[in-house]
């Protein structure tokens, strides 16, 4: 019997037959995410439904050393839940029970395939908010958020998945169960290990549980879509906001590009009159009648003094969400009509008109054949940065001209100080990259934590850095 055969008639005595996967159109869906760069190779899917299985096959997997992908909802666009060399799928789809909504505490707990949605309306049931949110929350699994530290467009307001995330429970890649400081708001008894968990990408372990903090849901909001007359509108317009108004919690801006390609291939309703180089979606939490009035009238001072050339403030619900819905279909839109190099990258957001303009620069003049579209998280300096091929280049021609082009961008990234990986990870995109956000010191005890955590190092192996180095 094969090695191979001798760890699947293994796992198939932990988990029946239905749970363990190995059919051809099973092994394609599961071993990958939504980046289309890479061809997935694994040799078995496995969807747990317990902790205690998790554990086990986790240790089966050491035991013989064979690596393991952990999988959640694969909404990431780096490659982080691809498997390419032939490793093991392990599934957290089956683990989706919510365990239970704490009201004294203000704190849900949940296993970690419990999709993001599931988690919102949980806490809205019982009177309470889950504040993180984007556009994959209904195909986004709590495991998988956690993993990459998913941020979304609240992060102005309520901080990044790191900000929510109270407790953990995670079989390490030795196969050990660690419960990581469960429901405390208070724990100073040396490190943190679950930090080191959120934001890992799976290559630490595995999260199966998670305790997340809630918060008191917004009595109402205002969305205002404002048309910018140029990008050095951007910043002075987001002082302006949080000095004026209550309560910014989103503000997410779209060059001219994204935003009219929405409109048309979408055949929305275009809110404004005029075409304008750069747009704004501000979000504002209304505490009372009297803040909605002054959110008005501070937008028509904004109008006035030719900081933005044109504005709507929604006056309803209905409102409210078509203008969101212009900013959480540009993703989707892009990536349905055009084949996609992209980029999600950060920058200090005092940096992001300058960087925009540098970026530009740096295309036209060294891939004057790009057309580029950008978009993002201005409240916290994030920039997905989408490449779009035309039609007269072939693939393979694109693909490899964008791998050279990234070391252009990532260079100016690196020029300001900022990151090469904001919300989906490093995973196999940016491995090759990180010494352009990384020291060589950090990226040193960084493999360190790994061998500590992962000592067979069968843990998503070839994401973050190099198995070959």
């Amino acid at each position: 019997m094969s090695h191979f055969n001798i760890l699947l008639s293994a796992i198939r005595l932990i988990l029946p037959d239905h749970l363990v996967l190995t059919d051809p159109q099973s092994l394609t869906f599961y071993g990958k995410d939504w980046l289309k760069d890479f061809t997935p190779a694994p040799s078995l899917v496995v969807l747990p439904e317990t902790v205690e299985q998790v554990q086990a096959v986790v240790r089966l997997c050491n035991q013989h050393n064979v690596a393991i992908v952990p999988s959640g909802g694969r909404t990431g666009l780096s490659g982080g839940a691809t498997a390419t060399q032939g490793e093991i799928i392990l599934s957290l789809e089956r683990m989706r029970r919510i365990i239970e909504v704490n009201r004294v505490e203000r704190t849900i707990r949940c296993q970690a395939g419990v999709v993001l949605e599931q988690v919102q309306a949980a806490a809205i049931a019982e009177g309470l908010y889950f504040p993180v949110d984007f556009s994959s929350r209904g195909t986004s699994q709590i495991g998988g958020n956690i993993a990459t530290n998913a941020g979304g467009i609240r992060v102005i307001k309520y901080g990044n998945f790191r900000q929510s995330v109270l407790g953990l429970t995670v079989i390490t890649g030795a196969g050990d169960r660690l419960e990581l400081n469960g429901s405390l708001f208070k724990n100073n008894t040396g490190y943190d290990l679950r930090n080191l968990f959120i934001g890992s990408e799976g290559t630490l372990g595995i999260i199966v549980e998670a305790t997340l903090t809630l918060t008191t849901p917004p009595r109402d909001y205002v969305r205002a879509l404002c048309g910018l007359p140029s990008l050095d509108s951007v910043l002075p317009l987001l002082t302006f906001c949080r000095d004026k108004l209550p309560n910014v919690s989103a503000f997410e801006l779209m060059e001219e590009f994204p935003y009219q390609e929405v409109i048309k291939r979408r055949c929305l309703r275009n809110p404004l009159q005029s075409t304008h180089p750069a747009y704004v979606i501000m979000e504002c939490e209304v505490p009372s009648e009297a803040n909605r009035q002054e959110i008005f009238e501070s937008f028509g001072e904004a109008y006035e003094t030719g900081l933005i050339g044109d504005v709507v403030v929604s006056e309803s619900a209905a409102q409210a969400q078509e203008i969101m819905n212009i900013r959480d279909l540009v993703s989707e839109t892009l990536s349905q009509h055009y084949t996609l190099h992209k980029n999600d990258i950060s920058v200090p957001i005092s940096a992001v008109p300058s960087f925009l303009k540098e970026l530009h620069r740096t295309i036209t003049s060294t891939y004057p054949t790009f057309r580029v579209a950008v978009f993002g998280h201005v409240g916290d300096g994030n920039l997905h940065v989408n490449v779009l091929k035309t039609d007269d280049r072939s693939d393979a021609d694109f693909w490899a001209q964008c791998h050279e082009a990234d070391h252009a961008i990532f260079g100016l990234v690196q020029s300001f100080r900022g990151s090469v990986s904001a919300e989906h990870g490093v995973g196999l995109l940016k491995r090759d990259f990180l010494s352009y956000s990384r020291s060589p010191e950090e990226i040193h005890i960084m493999r360190g934590i790994k061998a500590v955590f992962d000592p067979r190092g069968i843990m998503n192996p070839g994401k973050i850095f190099s198995t070959s180095e």
